[in-house]
């Protein structure tokens, strides 16, 4: 009887001393994935950011308009994206997320809508919304380029 008894003590000491040890290397496993998730996160953030700042000055690029239009176009638009992002954050259902970035369309580009042509304005909302194709844009403006160079020579 005393065997048994010693048995099963020694057997839940060892359980209770092997749960310990798996407790413990899983904080300990725990800790370095939450500051690489911070680390990564950081270098997610400034990748976007880096993105969309080319990708509003690429757009700024090809509008025929002034330096001070261009400036204030950059500004506004800067300011859409983080209003953007900060209501895409707030966890509404489709439909109220949907409405509140048609009132931001609305109301953002009133200044800019008064100082811009219409064209300019279309293309700054196509941009907005992801029909404006960078990359069409740019052989646009080669072929453009061939054609003065051609006519030059």
């Amino acid at each position: 009887m005393k065997k048994i008894f010693l048995t099963l003590m020694m057997f839940s000491l060892f359980v209770s001393f092997s749960d310990a040890q798996i407790r413990n290397r899983r904080q300990q496993r725990q800790a370095p994935r939450v500051v690489n998730e911070e680390k990564e996160k950081e270098k997610y953030e400034a990748k976007v950011e880096e993105k969309k700042v080319a990708y509003i000055n690429d757009l700024i690029a090809t509008l025929n308009v002034d330096d001070f239009q261009k400036e204030i176009i950059y500004q506004t638009m800067y300011s859409y994206f983080d209003e953007l992002t900060k209501i895409n954050k707030l966890g509404l259902k489709k439909f109220e997320r949907e409405t509140e970035i048609e009132r931001l369309d609305k109301i953002h580009f009133r200044d800019v809508k008064a100082m811009v042509s219409e064209e300019v304005m279309g293309k700054i909302m196509d941009a907005l919304k992801g029909k404006w194709d960078q990359k069409e844009e740019k052989k646009k403006k080669k072929k453009k380029k061939r054609k003065k160079d051609k006519d030059n020579n």
